[in-house]
């Protein structure tokens, strides 16, 4: 379609949501609660990658399913960065996750709603919207209710059999069934991985050996986020810890969909390991230290990027 070609990237959302996000010093449970100033904001993990691609300036074609009656709040949302809406609409409306952030502490905690069911002909016809999707994709975030495991895993191997390079971000059942598409990169934090491999990762060497065991089923990068202590970097032959310099904490809406970005971003622009992880890093922690209501800035992206240090294993 016109305008996709000057898009490099696509992402893929098939349970977005409008993000309320609630900071206040304390929470007390049971209590009446003061809050400062609240964002809702579409969101949804690959919608996330999308802004973040954005202020990285790389278009991205935004794609998957929509409640039909968001589909215009989204667009609105969207498009003024850059971002070509290629959304699927299904009937309904969004769900809409809370995230209360104490900034006294720096605990966040996520309430999340299940989503819009998906219907019986979402999946075929996202699939035909898909057949001009960019060569690097990225397929993130949970599964709507109703949407069987086989077609999820169908999805996948629809996108790997177009020669398209995959980035995943789920979890759970959905993770699984999405390795043997062969994504080219996954990139779980260290709970989603102990989960899909069914083993507790205690310790550097674990996350190293548990990454290493994907590797060796066919995909080709593992990134592990691990929180503030940093994150594991396998790209190609390079083994990375990585951690980020100090910020404070804001919120943590976004912050693994952003180093996500960093790292289709990376991909695209044929950065090699050291710079991709520094990227991925300096996105993740510009997210979470971000402004109230407002996006990082690409000069603190870049600030951030430089000062992480890397330690190679």
């Amino acid at each position: 379609m016109a305008g996709d070609t000057l898009a490099r990237i696509g992402t893929v959302s098939l349970n977005p949501a409008f993000d309320l996000t609630i900071p206040l010093e304390r929470l007390e449970p049971g209590e009446v609660n003061r809050a400062a100033a609240t964002e809702l904001r579409p969101a949804g993990k690959g919608i996330n990658v999308s802004v973040m691609l954005s202020i990285l300036g790389e278009p991205s074609v935004a794609t998957g399913l929509l409640g039909a009656e968001d589909v215009a709040a989204f667009e609105a949302f969207l498009r003024p960065m850059g971002v070509i809406c290629r959304f699927e609409p299904v009937p309904g409306r969004c769900r809409i996750n809370v995230k209360v952030v104490e900034t006294a502490g720096g605990r966040v905690t996520d309430i999340n709603s299940p989503g819009t069911a998906a219907t019986a002909d979402a999946i075929p016809a996202l699939q035909q919207r898909l057949l001009t999707a960019p060569e690097l994709m990225v397929v993130s975030g949970s599964l709507p209710p109703g949407l069987p495991l086989g077609e999820w895993s169908g999805l996948m191997q629809h996108l790997a059999a177009g020669g398209r390079r995959i980035i995943v971000d789920t979890s759970g059942p959905a993770f699984g069934a999405a390795l043997p598409a062969k994504p080219f990169l996954v990139k779980p934090n260290r709970s989603e991985l102990a989960a899909v491999l069914g083993r507790p990762l205690v310790g550097r060497e674990a996350l190293l050996q548990a990454a290493l065991e994907l590797q060796q089923q066919g995909v080709r990068q593992v990134v592990v986020s691990d929180g503030a202590e940093g994150a594991l970097f396998l790209l190609g032959d390079a083994r990375l810890w990585v951690r980020p310099p100090p910020v404070p904490l804001t919120t943590t809406v976004g912050a693994g969909d952003a180093m996500v970005a960093g790292l289709a971003a990376a991909l695209a622009r044929g950065h090699d390991a050291e710079a991709a992880a520094r990227l991925a890093t300096g996105c993740a922690a510009a997210a979470v230290s971000r402004p109230a209501s407002a996006l990082p800035a690409a000069a603190e992206i870049t600030r951030l990027a430089a000062a992480a240090h890397i330690e190679r294993l």
